[in-house]
């Protein structure tokens, strides 16, 4: 069955990456993949200390509301436990999301301001292109297979969580926020969550503190990306929000368990 192959390949993570010609442009992959066309889920069993490494550093211990309305509990994990990561191979949308990075970052380039999140240089060496970052994301173990291969819709937004910024893709830099959108799977998944760690291209980001639809403010090009820093207003978390569906590239999938306070 086209698109169906599960590579078996998992090298670890240089920061080089190879050129594929796509025809009339070049589209640079990251040297790890295994592929060269197509979609693959391949296991990636050498990433796993550092995914967890990743998500230990950027979880933070905070109860918000959104836990409860989402996955109606009220404990918060301490952290968590990687049990494994899978790298997804997606031509399509992997070229989509450089052909936007570029876009952006040759819209942008010297005039914008750094914007720095936890997540900086804690995986991979991104090029900075776009103000590329990895964030997370947080879902079913099932939904992210169906990410992975369909990608991110925006007219999907808000069917689990609502739409406090409005109807975009919500990411987050504290693995943390986005376990509160995270569910535990059923069958062989009963007790393990999944979580996404996305590509995004943040280019000149908007930073609000109060909710609102602020989706004309990025699709009209004066901005890229929206920050909702309930961190300043609550002190909580920051979510990044994204109205464009090629700003964000799903790379991995990460299974992991809830660790709790005995």
């Amino acid at each position: 069955r086209d698109g169906d192959a599960i590579a078996d390949e998992a090298g670890e993570n240089p920061s080089v990456e190879c050129n594929v010609d796509r025809g009339s442009s070049i589209v640079p992959l990251p040297s790890y993949w295994a592929t060269s066309e197509g979609f693959a889920i391949s296991p990636d069993p050498n990433r796993i200390n550092e995914v967890q490494q990743l998500m230990s550093e950027t979880w933070r211990v905070c109860y918000t509301r959104d836990r409860m309305m989402v996955g109606g509990g009220t404990r918060v994990p301490v952290g968590c436990r990687v049990a494994n990561v899978l790298r997804i191979e997606n031509h399509r949308g992997y070229e989509k999301f450089f052909q936007h990075k570029e876009r952006v970052a040759g819209r942008r380039r010297g005039c914008v301001e750094p914007f720095a999140t936890t997540t900086d240089g804690k995986m991979n060496l991104l090029d900075g292109d776009g103000g590329e970052k990895y964030l997370f994301h947080g879902t079913t173990p099932e939904a992210a297979h169906n990410i992975a291969r369909n990608l991110f819709r925006i007219d999907m937004a808000g069917s689990s969580r609502g739409c406090m910024f409005g109807p975009g893709i919500y990411l987050a830099e504290n693995a943390s926020k986005s376990d509160e959108y995270a569910k535990e799977g059923e069958g062989a998944y009963m007790g393990l969550a999944a979580m996404l760690i996305c590509r995004a291209a943040t280019g000149r980001v908007l930073r609000v503190e109060s909710s609102g639809d602020f989706s004309g403010s990025v699709t009209s090009g004066e901005y890229d990306s929206v920050c909702g820093d309930r961190l300043a207003a609550a002190g909580t978390f920051r979510e990044m929000v994204f109205f464009h569906e090629e700003a964000v590239y799903p790379e991995f999938i990460v299974i992991y368990a809830r660790v709790y306070d005995s």
